[in-house]
């Protein structure tokens, strides 16, 4: 009975941690609602309300436990204790006076014996007649307390079986009434557990469905309704003002030269030649940041593999946001070195086109 007593506190107990958890986290739900910038379905997000949801339930039925074991276990636990305590005290108190009642019985009996025999000893010095009726009143009193001592053990003879089938009674009722508290006790475990087990198999089910790219999609169809969308444009070249005086006063050179292409002479020729080299120089310093970024890339895989076979988790998410920061600085780098590589390469193609030109032109001289 305590221990159903106890176990049901605990349960209890148990109960309200659980719902006072759930009380904070469905605050904190309600608040991330709040900042998320658009409501959209999230299976991520379904999968998180069911745990709170499941959870929730898990604790209700502890605190369904609990009163449960109080009401089908310690209530009659405790009642045929307190019913059998008391029953089998009596009997107990009942064998400790018949016990009693035999011990004054045989001292009686040793009583008369000795007064007997004294009667009998003495009859030899007075008046015959009056000894006689000593002697005979003392042997029938030894006599009739010997026959109610015996009579006496021939009862409690007879009794003892009776009371240890009493006992016996007492012993069933109990162990019927425990045997029984204790089954309401596995049924109700076993219940309680298999309804847990259904409704975090159905937890299960919903985690199995989350699809991330799924949710992205949502997210970005619902936001695509409202915000427009953001285009990359390629910028054109657009050659100086025809109507300035400049531009008039030198038409034919400039509507020669000012076109999509570098102007490659002995003016600008020294200064192309330093802007290729400068650009070449950052190339290829980019290019060995982006090597040396990309062996520590590869070595951050290997740590980041062997730390998750080693069940190292924490090791594992610092080493992905190491990762992260390598690929994004590759990335910017890359992006930087295309730029170069642009420039470096037109730099190249308008130098040999200029080369070929003046080849081609000594030649014909």
């Amino acid at each position: 009975a305590e221990f159903a007593q106890q176990m049901a506190a605990a349960h209890e107990h148990f109960s309200k941690e659980i719902q006072s958890v759930i009380s904070s986290f469905r605050r904190r739900n309600y608040e991330l609602k709040k900042e998320r910038p658009v409501d959209t379905e999230s299976t991520v997000f379904k999968a998180w309300e069911t745990l709170l949801n499941v959870s929730e339930m898990d604790a209700q039925a502890h605190l369904d436990a609990a009163s449960l074991l109080i009401k089908n276990v310690y209530q009659p636990l405790e009642a045929v204790a307190e019913h059998k305590r008391s029953q089998a005290q009596r009997i107990c108190s009942f064998r400790e006076n018949f016990e009693t009642i035999l011990h004054k019985s045989d001292t009686k009996v040793n009583s008369c014996y000795r007064e007997a025999h004294k009667s009998y000893n003495d009859s030899s010095n007075g008046v015959k007649d009056l000894a006689k009726c000593d002697v005979y009143t003392a042997h029938n009193d030894y006599v009739l307390q010997l026959r109610a001592a015996n009579r006496l053990v021939e009862e409690f003879q007879s009794a003892v079986p009776q009371v240890l089938e009493e006992l016996e009674e007492i012993y069933i009722d109990t162990s019927n009434t425990v045997n029984v508290a204790i089954e309401s006790l596995a049924l109700l475990l076993l219940t309680k557990a298999n309804e847990q087990h259904r409704r975090f198999d159905d937890l299960l089910c919903i985690c199995r469905q989350v699809n991330p790219q799924l949710d992205i999609s949502y997210f970005v169809k619902f936001i695509a309704q409202d915000i427009p969308t953001h285009q990359l444009s390629y910028h054109n070249f657009q050659p100086a003002d025809p109507n300035s005086e400049i531009f008039k006063s030198c038409f034919l050179y400039f509507q020669l030269s000012m076109q999509n292409q570098l102007i490659f002479d002995r003016g600008t020729e020294n200064s192309l030649k330093e802007q290729r080299l400068v650009l070449q120089r950052e190339g290829i310093g980019l290019a060995s940041y982006m090597k040396q970024n990309q062996d520590t890339t590869n070595t951050l895989i290997n740590v980041c593999q062997r730390n998750l076979a080693n069940h190292q988790y924490a090791k594992v998410y610092e080493t992905q946001e190491d990762l992260c920061r390598k690929r994004n600085e590759i990335r910017v780098a890359s992006m930087q070195l295309s730029a170069i590589r642009a420039q470096v390469s037109l730099i190249v193609y308008n130098s040999l086109l200029t080369s070929q030109i003046t080849l081609h032109s000594s030649f014909c001289t």
